[in-house]
């Protein structure tokens, strides 16, 4: 059984030094508590060569899934130097946000645009597919569509492109 499955855990962000997530994160996962690092593959240029490597999505934060009560335990992680927080109280991701970042990083949607409708600035969700009901930001139009799936807690967001087919407008009541 999981340290922290009786407790009703929550995914928090943490903000790690410099280079140090991949630390944070083995050293949470070693004592028992579940982390997830979104990355990116980047491909740098070196002097004599090219080498693609994979590079954290969000700089210096780890998502881990723990208790309120259980988060004092990992302030004693080397390279971890605080949970993120708003107003004196840490910040908890919902679950969906968590998938919704999953989803974009483990696919390749097709792109091809025929629809119309949709304006920049536009909440869309998306219908079909991977990615069926995530929701975004429609943020650029070059004869596809540029979706983001907004992570509020960081003030950044994932981008991908998707076919216009595969969206709809959202609608609040």
């Amino acid at each position: 059984m999981k340290k922290n499955a009786h407790l009703n855990p929550s995914w928090y962000v943490v903000y790690t030094y410099p280079q140090a997530e991949k630390q944070v994160r083995n050293k949470v996962n070693e004592l028992g508590y579940e982390t997830f690092l979104p990355m990116q593959k980047e491909v740098r240029q070196w002097s004599d060569r090219k080498k693609e490597i994979e590079t954290p999505l969000f700089p210096n934060y780890v998502f881990v899934k723990t208790s309120s009560q259980e988060r004092f335990n990992l302030m004693k992680v080397r390279g971890l130097v605080n949970f993120i927080s708003f107003g004196g109280s840490p910040v908890s991701i919902p679950e969906e946000e968590i998938e919704s970042i999953k989803k974009v990083l483990c696919g390749n949607p097709v792109v091809s645009s025929t629809a119309d409708n949709y304006h920049i600035g536009d909440r869309v969700t998306i219908t079909k597919g991977q990615f069926a009901g995530t929701e975004g930001i429609l943020v650029r139009e070059n004869g596809k569509s540029r979706f983001v799936v907004q992570l509020q807690a960081l003030k950044q967001s994932v981008s991908i492109d998707i076919s216009k087919d595969y969206l709809s407008t959202c609608t609040f009541s």
